[in-house]
């Protein structure tokens, strides 16, 4: 059953030839999220283990390429992308499930259990019934949900990253209904125009809220508006936008990274050291522009460059969901401050990561229906 006004969805002779002709992984993509989350994992480290003042130029150069607006970026070029090719919903919604559950299931339950280990939860008074309601929020999807008792963990949470997932399953919800739109899916112009404009309404929605800190701690309430898609949706728009533009931004950056990466830097550092213009997770318009620039000039330049280098391993999302925990185990455990923290936290991040994928992520993406590309390695 499709929804009404999405595009359908290939047939399997279709597929077949447009496989033959362009493999869908012909990009980047599992690169770039890969140093997103990298980037995201050096930030929380050099804050916690006090290592910033010591990396001044790398934590400068590092700086000027968030992590969070990268991935909601390249969510909303992939997902749109995976929607126009089977906009079945409940495929859509069964592949989404298995890319996100079962590979957080098993980060909060190991978590939890070297909170305990480490002696956090000693002494703690822990209401149940608070206790019973964080579990189902962190296990569906109110991973933001951080109660008094966890609260004043070392990052704020047992997981300080997850919030955005609460994000993003938004985005999960919203876009069927984008494609629901009259005339979304078939008339490129008129979807550019709606695109366009709901762009700039979440670019103002984003600049007038007033609650872009998902940090908070204690009582429900206070902690959704932080995680509500408003701020965040223009985001992933925007890579929507350059999802169905693919073929005329191919003509303009494919090929063209190291110009537009320089380009970037220098007018970004200028604008945050001159102007005092933001980046991290709230970007400001014109740098975010500049950033999904500089994310799609990557994808597309030397586009096998991922293949080769990852062999269809996709570490990206272990790696965001492992080293929030990792960071706090060390912080609980007395871990000295310094590189020695960063060099453990990155090398057993990535350890975990890879576990994760081959274990549980890449097993459970075995069962997607009608996928956009399959992870087997790049020889086979």
């Amino acid at each position: 059953m499709s929804v009404p006004g999405s595009v359908a969805p290939l047939n399997p002779r279709a597929q077949v030839g447009a496989k033959s002709q362009a493999s869908p992984h012909a990009n980047n993509f599992d690169l770039i999220r890969l140093a997103a989350a990298l980037q995201v994992l050096y930030v929380h480290c050099a804050s916690h283990f006090d290592t910033l003042g010591r990396d001044r130029a790398l934590s400068t150069l590092i700086a000027l390429f968030p992590g969070v607006p990268v991935f909601f970026f390249i969510s909303g070029f992939l997902l749109s992308k995976s929607f126009e090719r089977n906009s079945n919903w409940r495929e859509y919604a069964w592949n989404r499930a298995l890319r996100i559950y079962p590979a957080l299931l098993v980060c909060f339950l190991l978590s939890l259990i070297a909170f305990w280990q480490c002696g956090f939860f000693a002494g703690r008074q822990v209401p149940g019934g608070q206790f019973v309601a964080w579990v189902i929020a962190q296990l569906t999807i109110g991973q933001f949900y951080n109660p008094a008792f966890i609260s004043h963990a070392p990052m704020r949470a047992l997981n300080g990253s997850v919030w955005t997932i609460s994000v993003e399953l938004q985005f999960y919800l919203l876009l069927p209904l984008l494609y629901r739109l009259p005339g979304f899916a078939g008339a490129p112009r008129r979807a550019n125009f709606i695109l366009v404009a709901m762009i700039a309404v979440f670019l103002l929605a984003s600049r007038l809220w007033p609650w872009t800190d998902p940090g908070l701690g204690g009582a429900l309430a206070p902690q959704i508006p932080a995680t509500l898609f408003v701020p965040w949706f223009y985001m992933f728009l925007v890579g929507v936008l350059f999802q169905r533009n693919s073929q005329f931004l191919k003509r303009w950056l494919a090929g063209r990274f190291r110009y537009v990466f320089i380009t970037y830097c220098a007018l970004a550092f200028v604008a945050v050291r001159e102007l005092h213009w933001t980046l991290m997770d709230a970007p400001q318009p014109v740098l975010f522009l500049g950033l999904a620039l500089v994310t799609y000039a990557a994808a597309f330049s030397t586009p096998r460059l991922s293949e080769r280098l990852l062999r269809r391993n996709d570490l990206s999302y272990g790696l965001y969901l492992y080293h929030a925990p990792v960071i706090s185990v060390l912080l609980l455990t007395g871990f000295p401050d310094g590189h020695a923290a960063l060099w453990a936290v990155l090398a057993t991040s990535i350890a975990l990561a890879y576990a994760s994928w081959i274990l549980i992520e890449k097993p459970a993406m075995a069962f997607k229906r009608h996928p956009l590309y399959t992870h087997q390695p790049a020889g086979a």
